[in-house]
């Protein structure tokens, strides 16, 4: 079992886009589980990230500090979702809408 000591270092251990995908993800639903346990009045200071191959622990100070990262992932994860599909325009004729009652 790997354990890394923080989440990019684990996200760099990853070789493809889709694979860094899905570890954003895990990492995402940590930092989500930790929100939910600031919400309910506890004082985070930690989390952990155990997906049964690697543990990954890194401290946190504050819910702002949650949410900051949260924001962050998810733009990341954005930027490896538009590597892997490209950005895509779909361009519809206007003759296929149906506009009635207009």
């Amino acid at each position: 079992m790997t354990v890394y000591d923080s989440a990019d270092i684990y996200l760099e251990s990853k070789t493809t886009a889709r694979a860094k995908i899905a570890a954003i993800d895990a990492i995402i639903n940590a930092l989500l589980a930790s929100a939910a346990k600031a919400a309910a009045g506890e004082n985070i200071t930690e989390y952990w990230l155990d997906d049964g191959q690697t543990k990954i622990k890194t401290i946190r100070r504050s819910s702002k500090e949650i949410e900051g990262s949260i924001a962050a992932f998810t733009r990341l994860k954005q930027l490896y979702i538009n590597q892997v599909n490209g950005r895509v325009m779909r361009l519809v004729d206007g003759k296929n809408f149906n506009i009635r009652g207009c």
